[in-house]
């Protein structure tokens, strides 16, 4: 058999086997019949290809993500025809015979040419100039909606002075711009490199955002629209089909060529399905907002050093204190500060109360049972024990090295913490009174570093984040994790999280939105 597979990177690759069996999965051992794929959305044992006189076939052995053909979810065992391409995870396999030769390369996702016998793909280049944007293709009617929709959008975010309350607006506005979509659609906003969800809505509901169409408009700079039906589409997004997805769009935010986001909006409904005139409008929608995201970014950084100058000045002297100013990452001589580290507490739920009925020796054991359980968890998901606080523990994920995985290995480490308890619950502890934990994972900014006398220096993590984190633990039940939703718009996809969220009630922070999360999606992946 000769396998043309796509990596999720878009790297096109030949594999071949002289055998009529391969087995396609995730970390498989090293053998002529194993196509191990490096690709998160695949399972282990995901999938079985055979050639059986002279016919290819593809059987699903109950992975979590599927097997699909087209658009239709395979069970079971299903015949191919040669060239036909089949998804598993987000790798796309075609089989050709030993005669076979190679697929001609594939254009590039936006190429309007990309499928000859289907119609065009519809695609805005949002590089291009407002006025171009406002007249392309458009009609006088179409022109006047979109200029009076940019309007009444430049109008609310010209007094907006948080990131937050511009999504939530941005959003609001694009639901008026397309009623029909707002009754049964969703939209979202997603900011940076990494694609952070910043808002969704509605927000009682999991967001239905496609990561790799956001990916793709970000890295083609390019608005898409995406539809169930059209042959055309920029890509069948099975998680898209999933929720139930007609029609959606997604465009990039752009700033004198900078993207600073990707903003998406979908419709449910047959009714609601967009057009290329939809998307025109939306992309110039999304353009003028641009324009606000960038000033406020902008503006935060001025606050930002004009905050650290003042309270710098009362240490240094001004030749010092303005240098370090204009420096935001440097928030002190001795320290550095970390704009996300993700930070998880941990302590036992009535503890006071099952101390006081048990003898001191039994209770400093089981603690002691508890902290060389939990421990090795944290440093294998590579996260830091920052200290023991009786029978509490914090941890510290992304510092002091940075971890591009910090919140995902934070989350699962809370999960095991749980597993662990119930383990040591059935075993050294049975017959006693288990300890039980509540966790609370939030993820923000810090000031790491070295603290203490000279003959005594501890690393430490220092700022509002903590507190935060130790609400969140403090709101957890027994047995539970609660995570914020700044670790959540980074996981929303990966973790099973109760809906909706809950409101938990601070002393000095406010309500405050809470996940608890039931488990993780799909494999959990390895450290």
């Amino acid at each position: 058999m000769r396998i043309f597979y796509k990596s999720p990177s878009g790297k096109s690759e030949l594999w071949t086997t002289d055998l009529d069996s391969v087995l396609v999965g995730r970390q498989l051992p090293p053998s002529p019949g194993h196509l191990d794929l490096k690709d998160v959305k695949v399972s282990a044992r995901h999938a079985r290809l055979t050639l059986e006189d002279g016919a290819y076939f593809v059987e699903d052995l109950d992975s979590t993500n599927g097997t699909w053909i087209g658009r239709k979810r395979i069970k079971g065992k299903a015949r191919l025809e040669a060239g036909t391409e089949v998804r598993v995870g987000q790798t796309t396999l075609s089989l050709e015979g030993d005669s076979g030769s190679s697929p001609a390369p594939e254009p590039p996702p936006c190429d309007p040419a990309a499928t000859p016998d289907g119609p065009p793909r519809e695609v805005v280049d949002a590089r291009q100039p407002l006025p171009d944007l406002f007249l392309a293709g458009a009609s006088l009617e179409a022109a006047r909606l979109r200029l009076e929709s940019v309007y009444d959008l430049s109008g609310a975010l010209g007094e907006i002075d948080n990131l937050e309350s511009l999504a939530a607006s941005l959003l609001g506005h694009l639901f008026k711009a397309f009623p029909a979509a707002a009754r049964s659609g969703h939209s979202g906003f997603l900011v940076g490199e990494d694609l952070v969800l910043k808002a969704f809505r509605p927000d009682d509901q999991p967001p239905t955002c496609s990561l790799t169409l956001a990916r793709h408009v970000r890295d083609q700079k390019k608005g898409c629209l995406w539809d169930v039906d059209a042959p055309g589409t920029i890509e069948r997004s099975a998680s898209l089909m999933d929720l139930g997805v007609q029609s959606a769009m997604y465009v990039p935010l752009i700033w004198k060529g900078e993207v600073l986001g990707v903003l998406y909006l979908d419709a449910s409904s047959r009714e609601a399905a967009f057009d290329i005139d939809d998307l025109r409008l939306m992309q110039v929608m999304a353009t003028q907002a641009a324009m606000f995201v960038k000033n406020l970014s902008l503006q935060q950084v001025l606050q930002r050093e004009a905050v650290v100058k003042s309270r710098l000045l009362a240490q240094f002297p001004r030749p010092i204190a303005e240098r370090l100013a204009r420096q935001p990452a440097r928030m002190a001589v001795v320290s550095e500060r970390v704009e996300a580290v993700t930070i998880l507490f941990a302590d036992v739920r009535g503890f006071t109360k099952l101390a006081a009925g048990m003898e001191p020796e039994i209770v400093v054991q089981m603690l002691n049972d508890m902290f060389h359980d939990l421990t090795p968890i944290v440093l294998r998901r590579s996260g830091t024990v920052d200290k023991y606080m009786g029978d509490a523990v914090l941890a510290v994920f992304g510092s002091p090295d940075p971890d591009g995985r910090q919140w995902e290995h934070a989350v699962l480490a809370g999960l095991e913490m749980q597993e662990a308890l119930d383990r040591l619950a059935a075993g050294r502890w049975k017959g006693k009174s288990p300890f039980r934990i509540g966790v609370g994972v939030h993820t923000g900014p810090v000031i790491h570093g070295f603290v203490g006398a000279p003959e005594r220096m501890e690393y430490t993590v220092i700022g509002s984040t903590i507190n935060t984190a130790s609400r969140y633990c403090a709101a957890a039940g027994p047995g539970e994790v609660l995570i914020s939703p700044e670790t959540y718009a980074r996981l929303h996809q990966s973790v099973d999280a109760e809906y909706p969220p809950r409101e938990i009630e601070t002393k000095h922070e406010g309500k405050l939105k809470a996940y608890r999360i039931k488990g993780w999606k799909g494999p959990v992946p390895e450290p």
